[in-house]
């Protein structure tokens, strides 16, 4: 599985320390710097998903288009 992060390379830097807690990364790639005078870095981690998790079931009405994460509205 790959994930992008973008965001300030510390930023980058905290989200991948996370991620690392719950999947297992294999691989992280340097900070690429954005176009422009952006101060902004892109981060790819390819992980894969954990073999002592059971897989999760889709949730009802998934792949019918782009819903809002739990947590209400932002």
């Amino acid at each position: 599985m790959k994930i992008r992060l973008h965001g300030t390379p510390d930023e980058c830097a905290t989200a991948t320390r996370a991620i690392t807690t719950v999947l297992p990364v294999l691989a992280v790639s340097d900070p690429y710097p954005d176009r422009g005078a952006s101060l902004l870095v892109r981060v790819y981690l390819e992980t894969r998903m954990p073999t002592d998790s059971p897989p999760a079931s889709p949730a009802p009405g998934a792949g019918r288009g782009r819903r809002a994460l739990p947590g209400g509205d932002r």
